[in-house]
């Protein structure tokens, strides 16, 4: 015996008519209606953090930038941060204070 089926070839395959992308996108987008992308909400807020030097700065940068979906802005003379973000604050204020810095909140931030 040659070959796995016993006579020393392949199993034959019948030809079958490809199907292409525009038979199957037309018969699928006739009947998809996607939701309007809405943006994400996210949040203005501003935090207290006492820093002292730009490793602390450093390390609020690592610590929010792990957590993920936030934009923000550190003002190192005056130990703010202001972050823009769909997390609530004590999430933020938690993600925060994992620097070892004190830390508190100050109040949402109008634009």
């Amino acid at each position: 015996m040659c070959g796995p089926f016993g006579w020393g070839g392949f199993m034959p395959v019948s030809p079958r008519k490809k199907a292409t992308v525009e038979d199957e996108c037309s018969r699928c987008v006739a009947s998809l209606t996607l939701p309007d992308p809405s943006p994400v909400s996210f949040q203005k807020h501003e935090f207290f953090v006492d820093m002292t030097c730009e490793g602390c700065s450093n390390a609020v940068t690592r610590v929010l930038q792990k957590l993920g979906g936030v934009q923000f802005d550190i003002d190192l003379p005056n130990k703010k941060v202001c972050i823009d973000s769909e997390h609530n604050i004590d999430t933020l204020l938690e993600t925060l204070k994992k620097t070892g810095k004190n830390a508190s909140y100050i109040g949402e931030k109008s634009a």
